[in-house]
């Protein structure tokens, strides 16, 4: 209840009081008017004095009011300006909320991007690793192949080192057999004896392969067969004897010669069989 309300309470009892009153003094008309005079008199004292406290109750009830209403102005005020800036507060806590949430998606979308980037550069690795295993092994294949290979080339130096050596004792000899050679070479241009390198071997025989324009005859022996430039070899076709040729250029297993036209007795073909000699 009000300050306000509280003293139309008062008021209300007060009068209430004061009818009570005036209904006794009626209904006591039998009873000496002069005592209830000197009473009503006494009691309208009594009445003042609590009117007149009433009234400074009022006055004090009204002072009251007002610095309460003063109060609660000044109260009403801050709490207004609170409210302001508590509004105030929640407009930029809403603002730095929009911001945050903006910020969290944001951060959220960052932080999915990176999982499944993480998540790619984890299969990534994972393949990377295979693919180092694979190399490891192949490295480790071809470490195995190295030192085979270099087993089997420390092996092949020591055999070259050998042929060197053997190399080496085989120039020996042969400078020595080519001293010897000379040496006899000189001595059968001494003794006036043909040297046995200017004739072909004996058992030679071989065939026609082709014969050109120019009387030159393909055979079919060359210096594997002990033939050798500057040789003359027989042609013939069963029992009949067609030319002689003189070597002019050599292979391995062919030789050209020039048909010696003192010596031509028939016509050269392929498939005519060549020998050193004729028996």
């Amino acid at each position: 209840m009000t300050l306000l309300g509280k003293i139309f309470t008062l008021l209300v009892l007060l009068l209430s009081v004061a009818f009570f009153i005036v209904s006794l003094l009626a209904n006591s008309s039998h009873l000496d008017h002069k005592q209830k005079v000197s009473e009503f008199q006494g009691q309208a004292k009594k009445l003042e004095t609590t009117v007149d406290e009433l009234k400074k109750q009022i006055e004090q009830m009204k002072t009251s009011l007002a610095q309460e209403q003063v109060s609660r102005k000044s109260t009403l005020a801050t709490l207004q300006t609170q409210l302001t800036m508590a509004n105030k507060d929640l407009a930029e806590a809403q603002t730095e909320l929009s911001t945050k949430t903006g910020l969290l998606t944001r951060n959220t979308q960052i932080i999915s991007e990176v999982t499944d980037r993480v998540s790619s550069l984890t299969k990534q690795n994972d393949t990377v690793k295979t693919e180092i295993d694979k190399i490891i092994t192949d490295r480790n294949d071809q470490r195995k192949r190295v030192i085979a290979l270099t087993d089997r080339l420390n092996g092949l130096l020591s055999v070259e080192s050998d042929l060197r050596a053997e190399m080496t004792r085989l120039q020996y000899d042969a400078t020595l057999y080519q001293a010897k050679a000379e040496t006899a070479e000189a001595a059968l241009k001494i003794a006036g004896i043909k040297d046995y390198e200017d004739v072909p071997p004996t058992d030679l025989k071989g065939e026609v392969l082709a014969v050109n324009s120019s009387q030159q005859v393909v055979v079919s022996v060359g210096r594997d067969d002990g033939l050798r430039v500057g040789h003359k070899l027989e042609i013939y076709r069963g029992g009949q004897y067609l030319a002689r040729i003189e070597i002019k250029s050599i292979k391995d297993d062919q030789a050209i010669g020039q048909i010696l036209a003192a010596f031509r007795k028939g016509y050269v073909q392929a498939g005519d069989k060549v020998a050193a000699t004729i028996n």
